[in-house]
C-alpha cells in the first residue's frame, strides 16, 4: 500500500505533506490509541527502562502535537524539539526537500516551534496517554537571535519549564540552520552551555541524563574527552550532514539527513565507542532492518529514526522492533 501512496505523497510539497501527516495523525489518533498493538521489546539505558531501543528523531515532532500516538506506531520513545526558549518561526519557506532517488532529506527549518513553555504544557498533558515505559526526551537549543555569547542563558531558559516531565534532556549545538550554531561545538564554548544546564537539573527531585548532540563533522574525540568532568550521561551521533541543495538558481544551505548520512554516522559510531565510556544514541541513515541491527551490534544503546519513517512508511519503525 505504502509503495502506491507514496510517488503521489511526493508529489507535493514536503512541508506541507508534513504538516499534514502531523494532522492527521492527531485527527485519527485516538483509533490508533484503541485499536493498535505495539510489539515491545524492553531495552534499558541510561538508568532506565525503555519500551524498546527505537525512537522518533528530533524534528519530526517537534512542538509534541502527536506525542501520545507514537507508541502505537512502534516507537520505544521519542525526543521532542529541538525547542527554543521564545516561540520563532524559522526561516522562509521553502525549507524541506526530499531527493527519492538518494533517500535522503534536505532541510533548513532554523528551529521553527511554539517555544520551551507551550510544548512543555504540551507534554504535560499527554503524559497520562503514555505507556509507563515509553520515553520522553527533550531536545533544547538557543533562538536565532540569541549571539552566541549570550548561549548558556538561553539553554538554560530553555530546559526550565521541563522539570518532572521528561525522561532525558539533549543539547543540541549541531543543527546547520542556526547561523553560528555549529561554532558552540567547541570545549570552550559548550563548559558554559552544559554548566549552566546542570545548575538547572541537578536541583530537579529526579535528575534526569544529559546528553549532547554533535554533527558528523565536529570534533568529536576532543570534545569526548571532557565527557567525565562535564558530567553528561551519553552521546546523541549524529545530526544532519551540512550541505546545500539547489532550488532554482540558489544554493540553499542546509543538513542533509537519510541514505546519504548513513556511513558517515556508522563512522562516528564506531569511533566514539573505542573512546567512550558512556552511552550512545545512534541516528542518521537508519534506512532497513539491517541498518538497525549494525547500529545495536557496533554499540548503540539506543537508535532513532526520521528519513527512515519518511521514506519507507508508517509501519516502519514497527518492523524495525519485530526484526531485531
Amino acid at each position: 500500500m505504502w509503495s502506491l501512496i507514496k510517488p503521489l505523497l511526493f508529489k507535493i510539497d514536503a512541508e506541507d505533506i508534513h504538516l499534514n501527516v502531523i494532522q492527521n495523525i492527531r485527527r485519527f489518533g485516538p483509533f490508533f490509541l484503541k485499536n493498535s498493538k505495539s510489539d515491545i521489546k524492553k531495552k534499558k539505558a541510561f538508568g532506565m527502562t525503555f519500551r524498546n531501543p527505537i525512537g522518533l528523531a528530533a524534528g519530526f515532532d517537534k512542538n509534541a502535537e502527536i506525542l501520545k500516538f507514537l507508541p502505537q506506531f512502534g516507537f520505544g520513545f521519542a525526543e521532542i524539539g529541538t525547542v527554543t526558549p521564545r516561540p520563532q518561526e524559522g526561516n522562509s519557506r521553502p525549507r524541506l526537500f526530499r531527493i527519492p532517488k538518494e533517500k535522503t532529506i534536505f532541510n533548513r527549518m532554523g528551529f521553527n516551534g511554539d517555544g520551551a513553555f507551550v510544548v512543555s504544557e504540551r507534554i504535560k498533558s499527554q503524559k497520562s496517554d503514555l505507556p509507563e515505559d515509553f520515553r520522553v526526551g527533550i531536545n533544547i537549543g538557543k533562538n536565532k537571535v540569541t549571539p552566541n555569547e549570550e548561549a548558556a542563558i538561553d539553554y538554560q531558559k530553555a530546559i526550565i519549564p521541563f522539570e518532572g516531565i521528561v525522561d532525558y534532556v539533549v543539547i543540541n549545538v549541531s543543527s546547520p540552520n542556526t547561523p553560528g550554531l555549529r561554532d558552540l561545538q567547541t570545549v570552550a564554548a559548550l563548559e558554559p552551555i552544559i554548566d549552566s544546564v546542570q545548575s538547572v537539573i541537578q536541583k530537579w527531585k529526579t535528575v534526569p541524563p544529559l546528553l549532547l548532540k554533535l554533527a558528523p563533522e565536529a570534533e568529536i574525540e576532543t570534545l569526548i574527552s571532557h565527557e567525565n568532568s562535564w558530567g553528561i550521561t551519553g552521546w546523541v551521533l549524529t545530526n544532519t550532514l551540512a550541505g546545500t541543495f539547489l532550488y532554482g538558481k540558489d544554493h540553499l544551505p542546509g543538513g542533509l539527513s537519510g541514505q546519504i548520512l548513513q556511513e558517515k554516522s556508522r563512522t562516528v559510531l564506531k569511533n566514539v565507542k573505542k573512546q567512550s565510556e558512556k552511552s550512545v544514541i545512534s541516528v542518521g541513515g537508519i534506512m532497513n532492518r539491517e541498518e538497525a541491527q549494525t547500529r545495536l551490534d557496533l554499540g548503540a544503546d539506543l537508535i532513532q529514526i526520521y528519513s527512515g519513517w519518511i521514506y519507507q512508511g508508517p509501519f516502519f519503525p514497527r518492523d524495525l522492533v519485530k526484526s531485531l
